[in-house]
C-alpha cells in the first residue's frame, strides 16, 4: 500500500494529506488503474465527437460520383473482411454474453449480501452465547453436582472410617458373632422340632408295622383258600408274603442333650451379652460419624468458597465474551442501514448495468444483421428499388451499427469506469485484506483505528494482539480463551490459591472416640462363647437322621394294593367264594385306613423333619468352618480387635479421616484441573466462527466483487473491439455498395478515361493532354475497338457462366468491348419488366453509342 504518509491513523482517527501535496505518490503507484480510467473517459468523450465528424464526412460524400463496379481484388477483399468481421463479432458476442451473465449473477447475489452478513453476525453471536453457557455450565453447574456428591461422601465418612477401622482390626468379627448368637433361638426351636418329630415317627412306625402284619396274615390265609386265576395272579404279582415296613427310625440319634445345652446357653444370657457388645461396636461408628459431622460446616465452607471463586471466574469470562457480543450486535444495526441504502439505490445500479448491456446488444444485433444481409444478399440495383435485402441494405445496416456505436459507446465507457473503480477498490480494500490479513497495511491501519486489545482490556501490552492476528488464529481453530487472551483475566494454567482445594481439615486434635466404652466382650461372655462352641452342635451327626428318612416306608404301595384287592373281590361271584371275597374287601379297607391315617401323616412328618435337619446341619457351618472352629476363631478376633481399639483406635480413626479428606481435596482439584483444561483447550473452538467468516467473505468477494470485476472486464473487452469493428464495418459497407462486378482491366482504365466524363468534368483546354496520354491515333482507336468487340463477346459469355464474380481464366480477363460497355451505359435504365409490373420501354439492341466528339485542340496545337 503506497498511501504511507498520505493516509495516517492516530488516536483512532483517520487523517488524509491534501491531494495537491501528495498527488504524485498516488499517480505513481496507481498509474495503471488511473491510466485505464483516463483512457476510458477519453473514449467516452471522443466516441460521440468522432461519430459526429464521421457523419458529417459521410453526408458530404453522398453526392460524389462513385465507381459502379468492383476493382480487381475487391471480391477477395470483401470475402476476407467478412471473415474478419465474423471473427470480431464472435469475440464481441463473447464479451456481450459475459456482460449479461455477470450482470445477472450480480443482480441475484447483491440482494442476499446483507442477509448473509446479518446471518453471519447472528451465528457468531449464537456461538459466543453458546460458548458462554458452556463455560458457565462447566464452572458452576458441574461444580454444584460435584459438591453435592462430595457432601454425600462426607456424611458417609463415619461409616467409611468405621469400615476401615473394622477391616484393620478385624472388628467385623463382632457382627458375625452377633449374627451367630442371635440364631440360638432358631436353633433351639429346630432342635425341639426334631425331637418331637423323631418321637412321633417312631410311634407311627410301630402302628404301621403292626397293622401291615395283621393284613398280611389275613391275606395269606384268604388267598390260600382261593384257587381262582384272579387270586393266583394277585398272589404272584404282589408277593403278599413280602408286605412289610422298611423303617429304621430306631437308628436316628437323640437330640435331647443338644437341646439341653442350647437351653442352658439361652438361659445364661449369652444372646443379650453378645448383642450388648455389638451395640458398643455401633456406638463407635456413631461416635466417629458425630465427630465428622461436627467438622462438616467448616469443610462445606471451604468447598463453598472454592465454588464462589469458580463462579467469579465464570463471571469474568462472561464479561469479556459479552463485550465482544455487544460489538457484534452494533454491527447488526450497520447491516440494517446498508440494506436501506441498497433498497433505495440498488435499482439504479441494476438499470445502469442492464442499459450498458442492451447498448452492446443493439450494436451487435445491427452489425450482425448488416453482415448477414451483406454476405447473403445480391448486388444493389442502379436505382435501389429492391435494396432492402441486397448488399446495399447490409451496407446501410453496418453504417447504422457504426453510428449506434459512436452514439452509445461513450455511455458504455462511462459504465465501464464506474464498475472498474468499484470492483478494483472493493478487491484491494476489502477482499485482499480479508484473504491475506497478515502484513496487510490496510489491516494494520484498521488495527490502529479499532484497537481490539484496548477495547477489551483497556490497555496495550501485546503488539501481536490485533484483528489480523485474531483472524488468523481463528482460522487455525484456536479456542476463545487463547484467541481473546482470556488468561489476562484469569490464568487457568496458574490458578491462585483461592481456586485450589487444600487438604480438608477432618479429624482434629481431640480424640474421635472420646469417653466411649470400648469394651466389646466381657470375660464371662467370652467363656460362654467357648461353652457354645463346646455344646456339641458342631459334632452332632445330622446325616444319620437324613439317611434314615431316605428309606421307603413300605415294600408295596398300599393304595395300589387296596384297589387290586377290591377288583379281585368283585370278580369272585361264585357262592363258594363269598367268604374269601368278604375277606379281600376287609383287607382292602384295612390297607386304605393305614394309608390314610398312619402312612400319610408319617410321610408329612418325615418331610418336615428332613427340612429342619438340613437347616440345622447347614447352620452349624460358617464360612466353610465348623461351628466350634468358627466360634473359636471369631472369639479370638473379637478379643484382638477389642485390644486394638483400646490402644490404637483413635489414632487409626484420625488417619482414616485425614486420608479421606485428602481424597476429597484431590477430587476437587481434579475437577478444577479438568474444568480449566477444558476451558483452555475445548470450550469455544473457533472453527464455526471461521466458517461463518469465510462464508460471509465469499458471499461478498466471490458473489459480488468477482461479478463486478467480470462485468467491467467484459465491457472493456467489447470496448477494445470498437475500433476494429468500426474500420471493418466501414470498409465492408463501401464494398457492398458496388453495383457491378469487376469488368476487367481495360474497362477499368476506360472508365477512368471516359471522354464524356472528360467533357463534363474537364475543361476543353485539357483535351490535348487527354489525347496525348492515350498515345493512340484515330486509326488505332478504331482497330482496337473492332478487336475489343470480338473479345467482348467471349467475355460476356464467360461472365454469364461465372456469375459476374470476375474473370475465371487469364485469357478471359480481358475487358468487354468498349462500345458494348458504352451501349450498356447508354441503355434505357428504366426498371425492367419484373413480376406483375407493366412492360417498360426497351431500347433497340442495335443502338450503339455515337463516337466521341472530336476536338482538335487549341489553335497553337494544331
Amino acid at each position: 500500500m503506497t498511501y504511507r504518509g498520505v493516509v495516517t491513523v492516530s488516536d483512532g482517527h483517520l487523517y488524509v494529506s491534501p491531494l495537491k501535496k501528495e498527488w504524485r505518490k498516488w499517480v505513481s503507484h496507481y498509474l495503471g488503474p488511473i491510466g485505464i480510467v483516463v483512457l476510458a473517459l477519453l473514449i467516452a468523450v471522443i466516441l460521440p465527437l468522432t461519430g459526429l465528424f464521421w457523419c458529417c464526412c459521410y453526408w458530404c460524400r453522398v453526392g460524389r460520383r462513385r465507381r459502379p463496379f468492383d476493382r480487381e481484388y475487391d471480391s477477395w477483399i470483401r470475402g476476407m473482411l467478412a471473415i474478419l468481421f465474423i471473427g470480431l463479432l464472435t469475440l464481441f458476442l463473447l464479451g456481450l454474453v459475459c456482460v449479461f451473465a455477470t450482470e445477472s449473477h450480480l443482480d441475484d447475489n447483491v440482494g442476499d449480501l446483507t442477509t448473509v452478513y446479518r446471518a453471519g453476525l447472528g451465528d457468531a453471536i449464537k456461538f459466543l452465547n453458546k460458548t458462554q453457557e458452556e463455560a458457565i455450565w462447566l464452572l458452576e453447574r458441574n461444580f454444584y453436582e460435584v459438591k453435592s456428591r462430595l457432601i454425600e461422601v462426607l456424611y458417609g465418612l463415619g461409616g467409611r472410617t468405621t469400615l476401615m477401622l473394622s477391616e484393620t482390626s478385624n472388628l467385623m468379627a463382632v457382627s458375625t458373632l452377633n449374627r451367630m448368637v442371635q440364631q440360638l433361638d432358631d436353633v433351639y426351636e429346630d432342635l425341639r422340632t426334631v425331637q418331637n418329630l423323631t418321637n412321633s415317627l417312631r410311634v407311627r412306625a410301630v402302628d404301621l408295622n403292626s397293622g401291615l402284619r395283621k393284613v398280611k396274615n389275613q391275606l395269606l390265609q384268604t388267598l390260600s383258600k382261593c384257587d381262582q386265576p384272579k387270586c393266583l395272579a394277585l398272589h404272584n404279582k404282589y408277593k403278599i408274603g413280602q408286605l412289610d415296613t422298611e423303617i429304621q427310625y430306631s437308628q436316628m440319634p437323640d437330640v435331647s442333650p443338644l437341646l439341653q445345652n442350647v437351653s442352658a446357653l439361652l438361659s445364661s444370657g449369652l444372646k443379650e451379652e453378645v448383642a450388648e457388645g455389638h451395640k458398643v461396636f455401633r456406638n463407635i461408628q456413631r461416635t466417629i460419624q458425630s465427630s465428622v459431622e461436627e467438622q462438616l460446616p467448616e469443610v462445606r465452607f471451604s468447598i463453598d468458597k472454592l465454588g464462589e471463586n469458580l463462579i467469579q471466574l465464570g463471571k469474568q469470562i462472561r464479561g469479556v465474551v459479552g463485550n465482544v457480543t455487544r460489538h457484534l450486535q452494533a454491527h447488526l444495526r450497520d447491516a440494517d442501514r446498508v440494506q436501506e441504502v441498497m433498497d433505495e439505490y440498488g435499482t439504479y445500479r441494476q438499470y445502469l448495468g442492464v442499459a450498458a448491456a442492451l447498448c452492446l446488444l443493439l450494436m451487435c444485433a445491427i452489425m450482425t444483421w448488416g453482415l448477414v444481409v451483406g454476405v447473403c444478399g445480391g448486388r444493389p440495383e442502379v436505382y435501389g428499388a429492391h435494396d432492402c435485402c441486397s448488399k446495399a441494405g447490409g451496407a446501410r445496416s453496418l453504417l447504422c451499427g457504426v453510428a449506434v456505436l459512436f452514439t452509445l459507446g461513450g455511455f458504455v465507457a462511462v459504465v465501464f469506469v464506474v464498475y472498474f473503480v468499484a470492483g478494483v477498490a472493493a478487491q484491494r480494500v476489502v477482499c485482499d485484506p480479508l484473504m491475506y490479513p497478515i502484513g496487510n497495511r490496510l489491516f494494520n491501519d484498521l488495527d490502529k483505528m479499532v484497537d481490539l486489545e484496548r477495547t477489551l482490556y483497556g490497555e496495550k501490552k501485546d503488539e501481536t494482539f490485533t484483528l489480523a492476528g485474531v483472524l488468523v488464529r481463528c482460522h487455525m481453530n484456536y479456542t476463545l480463551y487463547e484467541l481473546l487472551q482470556l488468561r489476562r483475566v484469569v490464568d487457568l494454567a496458574n490458578l491462585p490459591l483461592g481456586l485450589r482445594a487444600g487438604p480438608l481439615a477432618l479429624g482434629g486434635a481431640r480424640p474421635l472416640l472420646g469417653d466411649t466404652d470400648l469394651r466389646i466382650m466381657r470375660p464371662h461372655t467370652l467363656r460362654k462363647l467357648r461353652q457354645f462352641a463346646e455344646s456339641g452342635l458342631a459334632d452332632f451327626d445330622f446325616d444319620r437322621i437324613l439317611d434314615a428318612l431316605e428309606t421307603n416306608m413300605t415294600s408295596l404301595a398300599l393304595d395300589s394294593l387296596a384297589r387290586q384287592l377290591n377288583s379281585t373281590a368283585h370278580s369272585l361271584q361264585q357262592p363258594q367264594f363269598q367268604r374269601e371275597a368278604r375277606d379281600l374287601l376287609q383287607a382292602a379297607a384295612d390297607l386304605e385306613r393305614l394309608n390314610r391315617r398312619v402312612l400319610a401323616p408319617l410321610l408329612d412328618d418325615a418331610a418336615v423333619l428332613n427340612e429342619t435337619t438340613t437347616r440345622l446341619r447347614d447352620g452349624m457351618r460358617w464360612g466353610g468352618w465348623a461351628l466350634d472352629k468358627a466360634l473359636e476363631m471369631l472369639t479370638e478376633q473379637t478379643a484382638a480387635a477389642q485390644k486394638f481399639i483400646l490402644e490404637k483406635g483413635d489414632e487409626l480413626s484420625q488417619m482414616a479421616l485425614q486420608h479421606y479428606g485428602k481424597i476429597i481435596a484431590e477430587k476437587l482439584n481434579e475437577f478444577i484441573k479438568h474444568a480449566t483444561f477444558y476451558l483452555r483447550n475445548n470450550v469455544g473452538r473457533c472453527e464455526p466462527i471461521s466458517r461463518v467468516f469465510n462464508s460471509t467473505r465469499d458471499s461478498f468477494c466471490v458473489k459480488v466483487v468477482q461479478p463486478i470485476n467480470g462485468y467491467w472486464m467484459a465491457l472493456g473487452w467489447c470496448i477494445l473491439l470498437f475500433v476494429p469493428l468500426v474500420l471493418t464495418a466501414q470498409r465492408l459497407a463501401e464494398l457492398y455498395m458496388q453495383i457491378d462486378p469487376y469488368p476487367g482491366p481495360l474497362v477499368e482504365a476506360e472508365y477512368l478515361y471516359d471522354a464524356y466524363a472528360d467533357r463534363d468534368n474537364v475543361p476543353l483546354a485539357n483535351a490535348y493532354k487527354a489525347e496525348k496520354r492515350s498515345g493512340r491515333d484515330g486509326r488505332d482507336l478504331r482497330e482496337g475497338r473492332e478487336g475489343r468487340e470480338a473479345r467482348g463477346g467471349r467475355a460476356r459469355e464467360g461472365e454469364g457462366r461465372g456469375g459476374g464474380a470476375g474473370p475465371a481464366r487469364v485469357d478471359s480477363a480481358l475487358a468487354p468491348p468498349l462500345d458494348a460497355y458504352h451501349a450498356r451505359r447508354y441503355n434505357d435504365m428504366a426498371p425492367k419488366h419484373w413480376e406483375e409490373g407493366p412492360p417498360r420501354y426497351h431500347g433497340p439492341t442495335e443502338y450503339e453509342r455515337p463516337p466521341p466528339y472530336y476536338y482538335p485542340g487549341p489553335n497553337d496545337r494544331q
